[in-house]
């Protein structure tokens, strides 16, 4: 029962976060990448750093928030969150979750596919300037979705490459 709430709490904290959400640097370029990962069912992070080269970002100038549903065993570093550091009123209880929601990035990467509330919830509370999902994710919070799987690499790195040179976002 307290799941539900949460989960029903946090959506409408993701709805205020679209209302509110800042436009005005949509269209600058690439220089900066993120990824939100589902760390339970994604582990192949060297994929991330293929995808961030083949955009001409510097492996310094990328970084992955992961997200485990419980807390496990740490495959990153740093920058990993669990479902019981989102309170039931959004706040997140994780210093360096927060700090990566906060860094505008030029591009935010959400790397899981289908719905999702707590990576969902994450991607509504970052300040990246541009969004791009994979398929069958919220429309709402992606300003680009491309339709592939996330086990595609090719695919992927193909498919970003051709709607960021078009959109003028990468040389």
């Amino acid at each position: 029962m307290f799941a539900k709430l949460k989960l029903k709490s946090l959506n409408k904290k993701l709805e205020r976060n679209l209302k509110s959400r800042d436009m005005s640097q949509l269209h600058s370029q690439v220089k900066t990448v993120a990824f939100i990962v589902d760390e339970d069912d994604f582990k192949a992070f060297e994929t991330l750093s293929e995808i961030a080269s083949s955009l001409g970002i510097d492996k310094k100038k990328y970084q992955v928030l992961a997200f485990q549903k419980f807390k496990k065993n740490t495959v990153l570093e740093s920058y990993q969150i669990h479902n019981k550091q989102i309170k039931w009123s959004g706040v997140i209880e994780n210093k360096e979750a927060n700090l990566f929601l906060k860094k505008s990035f030029d591009l935010l990467i959400g790397f899981y596919n289908n719905h999702h509330p707590y990576l969902d919830y994450l991607v509504s509370e970052s300040a990246a300037r541009f969004k791009v999902g994979l398929k069958a994710s919220d429309l709402r919070l992606f300003d680009l979705q491309i339709d592939v799987d996330k086990a595609e690499k090719q695919a992927i790195i193909k498919e970003l490459n051709k709607y960021l040179h078009v959109l003028g976002k990468v040389s």
